[in-house]
C-alpha cells in the first residue's frame, strides 16, 4: 500500500470513529457533560447561597412576632440609660450613661457616672455586666470609693482613651475597642428599608434580662407605614452593619413592614417601666 493510500485510510478510520464511539466511550462523554452541567448548577447555587449569606439569616417577616418579647419581658434602652446606680448598701451613687455591647449583641459593660457623693467627684467607670444586679429601683453594682480604680473606663476591652471633660461626651465621643460598640451608636439613627427608601428613626432598643439585644424599635416618619412604634429583629455584624454608620437599614421591603402590628410597651414587662 502506498504512503498516500495508507494515510487516507488512517484519516478515514479516525473520522468514522468520531461518529461511531464504543458504548463505554459514549457513556464517558455523557458523564463528562453531566458533570459539567452539575458543576455549573452547583456554581450557580453557590453564588445564590453566597448572596443569601451576605444578607444574613434574615427571618421572614411572617415568622416574626412580639409574643416572645411580651412573654419574657426585658429592659428598654431608654429606661436603662436613665437608671440609677446603687452601691452595695443600696444607696444611690450615680447613673447609667451608656451600654457597651460585643459582636454577639450582648451587653458586656455599662458606662456609669458615679462618685458625686465621694471626695473624688464625678467619675466615669465601666462596670462589667456580670457584676450588675437588676433591682426595682436601679442597678446594683459593687463600686465604692475604695475600689473605684478597679472599674477604670479606659480598658482596652471596652473603650479607648479620649477626652471626657463633659458627661455628654460619653454618649457622643467615647470610642469603643475592637468589635465592641455602644447602644447610642444605634439610637436616633435614621432607618431605611431594603430598597433604600426612608422609613423612620430608631427610637429604642429592647434587651433581655441577660443583656442580649432582642429588637430595635423604630417609629415611621410617614403615615403610609403606620403610626408605630414597630419592633424589628436586629442582626448587627451578620448584616455587615457598621456601628459608625449614621443610618440603619431594615432588611424588609415596603410591603413587608406594613404587615407588622404596632409594638405595645404596656405588654412588655421590665424594670423601671
Amino acid at each position: 500500500m502506498s504512503r498516500f493510500k495508507k494515510s487516507a485510510t488512517v484519516l478515514t478510520i479516525s473520522f468514522l470513529s468520531s461518529f461511531y464511539l464504543s458504548p463505554a466511550s459514549a457513556q464517558e462523554n455523557n458523564n463528562q457533560a453531566n458533570n459539567q452541567a452539575g458543576n455549573s448548577s452547583q456554581a450557580n447555587q453557590s453564588q445564590s447561597a453566597s448572596a443569601q449569606n451576605k444578607q444574613g439569616n434574615i427571618r421572614p417577616i411572617g415568622q416574626w412576632n412580639y409574643q416572645k418579647l411580651y412573654q419574657s419581658g426585658g429592659m428598654r434602652a431608654d429606661r436603662l440609660l436613665e437608671a440609677d446606680v446603687l452601691g452595695a448598701n443600696g444607696d444611690e451613687i450615680g447613673s447609667v450613661e451608656n451600654a457597651i455591647l460585643n459582636q454577639d449583641n450582648r451587653i458586656v459593660a455599662l458606662i456609669a457616672e458615679v462618685g458625686g457623693i465621694w471626695d473624688i467627684g464625678d467619675t466615669h467607670v465601666a462596670i462589667p455586666w456580670q457584676e450588675i444586679e437588676l433591682t426595682d429601683t436601679g442597678i446594683r453594682a459593687p463600686v465604692s470609693e475604695d475600689n473605684i480604680d478597679d472599674y477604670g473606663l479606659f480598658d482596652e476591652a471596652y473603650v479607648t482613651r479620649q477626652d471626657l471633660s463633659h458627661a455628654n461626651q460619653v454618649e457622643d465621643d467615647v470610642m469603643t475597642g475592637p468589635r465592641t460598640w455602644k447602644i447610642t451608636d444605634l439610637l436616633n439613627d435614621y432607618a431605611s428599608i431594603d430598597d433604600g427608601e426612608g422609613y423612620g428613626y430608631v427610637t429604642n432598643a429592647l434587651f433581655s434580662k441577660e443583656g442580649i439585644l432582642q429588637a430595635l424599635v423604630i417609629d415611621p416618619s410617614e403615615e403610609r407605614y403606620g403610626q408605630g412604634p414597630y419592633a424589628y429583629p436586629f442582626y448587627g455584624y451578620e448584616q455587615d452593619w457598621n456601628p459608625g454608620s449614621s443610618s440603619y437599614q431594615i432588611s424588609y421591603s415596603s410591603e413587608e413592614v406594613k404587615q407588622l402590628p404596632a409594638f405595645d410597651y404596656a405588654k412588655y414587662p421590665g424594670p423601671w417601666n
